[in-house]
Parts: structure tokens; C-alpha cells; sequence
């Protein structure tokens, strides 16, 4: 499961990016939708066998059926990692994932690997997306008008099939965080990027916590486990009580 998005004004109404299974085809795998808090599912963006859903973010709180979503095609074999194909893009609805509209203005043509999507708390319709190619003419695109349109902001890949993380500041929407083998941010819409200072913490981050009433505020989740920071990176503290080590999720 890549994301679990809830309905902001109907609890019971949910949405679910699978990926789906690793090692073959099939299985559940697309972006499935509850109205009645799980009890039942629907299937409501359908790739192909080999391709997944991987995230799901909805642009303007308020407009809650325009949705934005992002299939991976993605295999796992012992000798090698299918990643990417024509299966992976980027798709658009309008009316809560009755019918859709794959998105490409503005977006690399060929073949596409996984897509990293992230809202701007403080902007409604301002998206960010971490797009991986097969070429390297990928990077970060920016969306202002709920994902209808996209702008390249700058050429960073990453590694997105390992990473593949964004996270916009909730104040600022020009401030975005990437996560990678260290954490980079950008005070700009993701134009320019620069480290954003983690001395004595592990590497290989996929997870932040900004506090809204306080964006000085990281919790952080890497492969050395949760830090914590009260000054934007200044100083971590390790939470050395927390038996675990790779930490891929933090809310």
C-alpha cells in the first residue's frame, strides 16, 4: 500500500494506492475506494497486471473529487527490478475516481518509473511531483492549477523506486523537502535544491513530520530509525527507545 487517503468531509469514504504484489503479475494491485469505512471496495483506476498505483493526493481540500494519482510499473525479479514502463503516468479525475484522464502537459514523454506526489498545505491546486524516467529527463515538476498542467523545476531524480518522497512545508508553499540518501529542500518550488543538514544522523531518509503550528519541528524517519529536530535540522535527537531501524512511515 502505497498511500491511504481519507475523504476530508465524509470519514467513511476512502481511497487506497496499491502497488500491488512484487515478485508477479496480478493480485490487488490500483486505486480502490470505500464508502462505508472498509466494509466493501472498489476497484477504480485499473492499469494492467504489471502496474500499480502508487500514491493518490487530492489538490484543493475542498474540491474533493478532484483526484490525482500515480501508477508504477514495477517487477522484482532475483537478477534484476523492472522499473518502470508504459504502464507508469500520471491520471486525473474530476468526480471521485468514477472516470479518469491520464495527464501529460507539461510531463516527460517515454517510458516513466514511479511518481512521488505532494500537496502544498498552504496553496490549493499547488502539487509537486518527483518524476523518474527511463531517460533521465525526469525531475521535479510543479502543478498550480490541481495537476492539469506541470512546469519542470529541476533535473534531481533521486532514486525514486527506493525513495520517492516529497514534502511541501505547511506554511510556505515554495519550501519542499526530498527525501533521498540525504534530505535535500528547497526554498524555491524545488528550482534550486541544497542539503538540509542531519549531522550525526543515518542516511537514507523516506519520512518528515513538520509540525503546521510549528515548521521548525522535523520528526524524521530513515533506515537508522526516528530523530527529531526543534530548530530545522540544527541538532537531532535519536529516539534510541524505539526498537526499529528502517522507518518508512511518520504521521
Amino acid at each position: 500500500v502505497g498511500r491511504i487517503l481519507i475523504h476530508p468531509k465524509e470519514s467513511d469514504t476512502v481511497y487506497v494506492a496499491a502497488q500491488g504484489p512484487l515478485w508477479g503479475p496480478g493480485g490487488d494491485r490500483d486505486l480502490y475506494k470505500t464508502t462505508d469505512g472498509g466494509k466493501t471496495w472498489n476497484n477504480v483506476l485499473k492499469i494492467d497486471e504489471h502496474t500499480g498505483v502508487t500514491d493518490v493526493v487530492m489538490p484543493d481540500p475542498k474540491n474533493p473529487d478532484v483526484l490525482l494519482a500515480a501508477s508504477w510499473q514495477r517487477r522484482r525479479h532475483v537478477w534484476t527490478l523492472v522499473n518502470g514502463g508504459p504502464g507508469s503516468g500520471m491520471h486525473r479525475s474530476t468526480d471521485g475516481g468514477k472516470t479518469w484522464k491520464k495527464v501529460t502537459a507539461g510531463l516527460p514523454g517515454g517510458d516513466l518509473g514511479r511518481i512521488g506526489l505532494a500537496v502544498a498545505p498552504s496553496a490549493a491546486n499547488t502539487v509537486y511531483a518527483l518524476v523518474e524516467t527511463a531517460d533521465n529527463s525526469g525531475g521535479i515538476y510543479r502543478s498550480t492549477d490541481g495537476g492539469l498542467t506541470w512546469d519542470k523545476r529541476n533535473p534531481f531524480e533521486g532514486l525514486p523506486m527506493y525513495y520517492g518522497n516529497l514534502f511541501v512545508d505547511p506554511a510556505n508553499k515554495d519550501r519542499v523537502y526530498v527525501m533521498d540518501t540525504i534530505v535535500r529542500v528547497s526554498d524555491d518550488g524545488g528550482t534550486t535544491l541544497r542539503p538540509l543538514g542531519a549531522r550525526n544522523t543515518h542516511v537514507d531518509y523516506h519520512a518528515l513530520y513538520v509540525d503546521p503550528k510549528d515548521p521548525k519541528y522535523y520528526l524524521i524517519g530513515c533506515d537508522g530509525g526516528v530523530y527529531e529536530s526543534f530548530d530545522r535540522g540544527g541538532n537531532w535527537h535519536f529516539k534510541s527507545n524505539l526498537p526499529v531501524t528502517q522507518f518508512y512511515d511518520v504521521g
